[in-house]
């Protein structure tokens, strides 16, 4: 396996590690379950809006509106991703989630009191994505940054099950709400969840960069130059953006099962569920190989439950393919958050995970794109298989990418 380079340990409190006795593995433990609550709370925030459309439809929106309200979140959050990275830099780590989880909080109070005209709808979406992304950004630096290596894999696995908990919670509640005529209560669940994330945020305490023994120095942070240069950016790109990709499927699978006359909410649930499994009982696996190592086979697990999702024809067949997926996603998603930490140094985490968000992001993009156009030329199934197809390939190329001792980049 891979040898991860020796390097300067971050600690939320500033002082140099205890590691002779069990007072700093217990509050490294309890700093990892705080930092899992929050990511549940941000992603509740996030997840809160799932069913923006319906609400909008509700509410005498048209489908097009609807559709611009919902999409315009998600590009705000893609197109300030490297920006984020220079805000968390300049404001600092912790500050960065205090100021953008407050701007969460008046964007959903703002949506709570007033949803009049359309415009005024787009900017606050607008402004919520920008303030989002900026909270992600900083919230994996800030584990790039404080977990320690030893409990690393373990930290970001455990952390990763917070964005889960929200599709077993929020979303079914908030689906509960719309169809049942509740929907005044909606706007609530994303200010309850940002209300959350920014009094946790407020109870971390600052990472601070030790240089040297007995004394504080600020953090010199590096450029996309330097990391370009210094790490694998190309592999971490390439890696992140097919895995997104293959991840962004969720939107396409709707219309290919139901076509089929089968139910989607038999593979979500069943993905959650296999996620959240392989998440809890494999949780100390991450811990003794690289994180390298699990970004490509299950990237490729992914990729070979959608082709048999392709031909499942019974919900038998969904909840078999939808728990594989789940494990694979389990695995793959924290593998490759993880490389912002294993892959690059402490000066260069912030644009590391920037440069990892944004590569995932952006194919929650492209994903939409060839669905229009594919779907129209080829018909849903063959747009679908030959999706299937490409992230079996290209997961096939990042599994022998990352193979110890593979050098060179992308």
């Amino acid at each position: 396996m891979n040898q991860l380079p020796r390097e300067h340990t971050i600690h939320p409190s500033g002082t140099a590690p205890d590691h002779n006795g069990t007072e700093e593995a217990a509050r490294m433990d309890r700093l990892i379950l705080s930092l899992l609550i929050i990511n549940f709370a941000i992603y509740s925030y996030s997840n809160a809006f799932f069913f923006l459309a319906p609400y909008l439809a509700g509410r005498g929106y048209s489908a097009a509106s609807a559709g611009i309200l919902v999409g315009v979140f998600y590009a705000a959050t893609t197109a300030v991703r490297p920006v984020g990275s220079w805000i968390t830099e300049r404001i600092g780590v912790r500050k960065s989630m205090i100021w953008s989880s407050g701007v969460c909080i008046a964007c959903a109070l703002a949506l709570q009191l007033y949803q009049g005209a359309f415009g005024w709808f787009v900017g606050v979406r607008v402004v919520m994505g920008l303030a989002y992304s900026i909270f992600m950004v900083a919230l994996t630096t800030y584990q790039a940054l404080v977990i320690e290596e030893s409990k690393r894999g373990l930290g970001f696995v455990l952390v990763s099950v917070g964005s889960l908990i929200p599709m077993f919670t929020v979303v079914p509640l908030t689906d509960y709400l719309v169809r049942s005529g509740l929907d005044r209560f909606f706007m609530i669940l994303p200010l309850a969840a940002a209300a959350l994330s920014f009094s946790l945020a407020l109870r971390l305490r600052p990472a601070r960069f030790q240089g040297s023994p007995g004394q504080d120095q600020p953090m010199e942070w590096g450029t996309y130059g330097d990391l370009f240069r210094e790490t694998p950016a190309g592999k971490i790109v390439f890696s992140c953006f097919f895995f997104g990709l293959c991840d962004a499927s969720i939107v396409f699978i709707g219309t290919v099962l139901l076509e089929k006359g089968l139910v989607p909410s038999w593979f979500i649930f069943s993905l959650g569920a296999g996620a959240l499994f392989v998440r809890t009982a494999g949780r100390n696996l991450f811990n003794r190989y690289q994180r390298t190592v699990f970004a490509g086979p299950s990237f490729l697990v992914m990729a070979l439950c959608l082709l048999g999702l392709a031909f499942a024809d019974s919900s038998l067949g969904l909840v078999f393919w939808g728990f594989f997926y789940g494990m694979g996603m389990g695995y793959g998603y924290p593998a490759h958050l993880a490389l912002t930490a294993d892959l690059a140094a402490p000066r260069l985490r912030a644009k590391a995970s920037a440069l990892v968000h944004f590569s995932m992001d952006l194919s929650w993009f492209i994903l939409p794109l060839y669905m229009g156009f594919g779907c129209t030329l080829l018909g849903t199934r063959q747009a679908f298989l030959l999706f299937t197809l490409i992230c079996i390939a290209t997961a096939v190329m990042t599994t022998v990418m990352w193979l110890p001792g593979k050098k060179g980049r992308v």
